[in-house]
């Protein structure tokens, strides 16, 4: 594309990076609206946007084009995963929800990997357009399967969640008993939940974790192309960390459904400072352990986040408590890879950044040492 409309590394750079904007910015507003309109109507409408935004991406003749076509997709990928929660948060029980959330998490990573393969040959047989346009054909295809699949709640077949206990069974159909103080009210609403300190714990948690987490997968290939290795060599490494993260979300899934969130996020964010620590010493073999460590450890954090939104809060607020907090990841997302790049810029050396990582790697860890139990319902 670069070649073709002639542009820029920087305008090219700008067009990906609209899209985290409008995602970021966007999460919040769609985890109010799952919780005004409901999810599968929330899901939908973000389909429609994305097909519109992929089709204008095949169309781009300008930076214009393609920001303004770029921002869609991002807007319309927020109203997926947001709402997302939502729906998995009213289908299924605490003793479910974790694993449901891993494998819908991990369906996001595999279709990565597949795009890896797939666009390459639509690239040798077409133009580039085509990668647009066939991207928005399958979701136009995955949009019409969801009109006629997605149902809001459980309640509305005459069915219960999945992995329901008898107490969130009795909850569910209208039996609720009060049973403590600090327990969690029906129709409870953000203005409340903001009052709360947990909310703000998991934000910061977030927000540590994807400074720690943005600055490592923006910066870990320079780095190790820094200190003499070869791009393949370096990339091999990156491929590594990036391949624990498919079946790893399923498996922290399963284990956000047995422990307590609070060791489990102390768990995945001291496994990610151990491998980078590691990673820092630059030891060939070291760097691939420490990449499948760091791999392995971070698709813990979302997969026990969105959990723990749906343990700590009613199903009426979770879109929009979950869009807060991933609205800060967001912001975490933007402002880290520009602070990792200076700190080097001005260092003259990319160990800094991944040193930065370390440290709110370690402040993330701190913080979820300070999360307190989920209520009970």
């Amino acid at each position: 594309m670069e070649a073709e409309l002639n542009l820029l590394h920087e305008s090219m750079g700008n067009i990906v990076s609209v899209y985290f904007v409008a995602y970021a910015s966007m999460t919040f507003v769609w985890g109010i609206l799952a919780d005004r309109i409901g999810p599968r109507k929330c899901m939908l409408i973000g389909m429609v946007i994305i097909l519109i935004g992929l089709t204008g991406m095949g169309f781009m003749s300008s930076v214009i084009v393609g920001s303004l076509s770029y921002f869609l997709c991002g807007a319309g990928a927020a109203g997926q995963s947001v709402p997302g929660l939502r729906l998995i948060s009213d289908w299924f029980g605490r003793a479910r929800r974790g694993i449901a959330i891993g494998i819908t998490m991990a369906g996001g990573g595999a279709i990565t990997v597949v795009l890896g393969f797939v666009v390459p040959m639509i690239l040798a047989s077409y133009s580039w357009q085509w990668s647009w346009w066939i991207g928005a054909a399958f979701v136009f295809i995955v949009a019409a399967i969801c009109w006629f699949l997605l149902v809001n709640t459980p309640a509305e077949k005459g069915l219960g969640r999945i992995g329901a206990s008898n107490r969130e069974f009795s909850a569910q159909t209208g039996q609720h008993i009060k049973e403590n103080p600090e327990q969690i009210e029906p129709g409870v609403t953000i203005r409340h939940v903001l009052k709360r300190g947990t909310v703000w714990n998991l934000a910061g948690i977030y927000f540590t974790y994807g400074i720690g987490y943005v600055i490592f997968m923006t910066f870990a290939v320079a780095f190790l192309e820094e200190i003499g290795w070869g791009v393949e060599a370096a990339a091999a490494v990156f491929a590594m960390w990036a391949a624990l993260h498919i079946p790893s979300y399923i498996l922290w899934g399963a284990v956000a459904d047995r422990l307590t969130k609070k060791y489990i996020f102390a768990m995945v964010l001291a496994l990610q400072a151990i491998g980078l620590i590691i990673f820092l010493g630059g030891n060939p073999v070291g760097s691939y352990v420490a990449a499948g460590i760091i791999g392995f450890g971070n698709s813990g954090v979302p997969v026990t986040m969105a959990s723990s939104v749906a343990d700590y809060y009613e199903s009426t607020i979770v879109g929009t408590t979950f869009g807060l907090i991933t609205l800060v990841f967001g912001i975490a997302a933007i402002i880290g890879p520009t602070i990792g790049g200076a700190l080097a810029d001005r260092t003259g050396t990319l160990s800094t950044a991944i040193l930065l990582s370390l440290g709110a790697t370690i402040l993330s860890f701190v913080l979820a040492l300070m999360l307190k139990k989920p209520p009970k319902r």
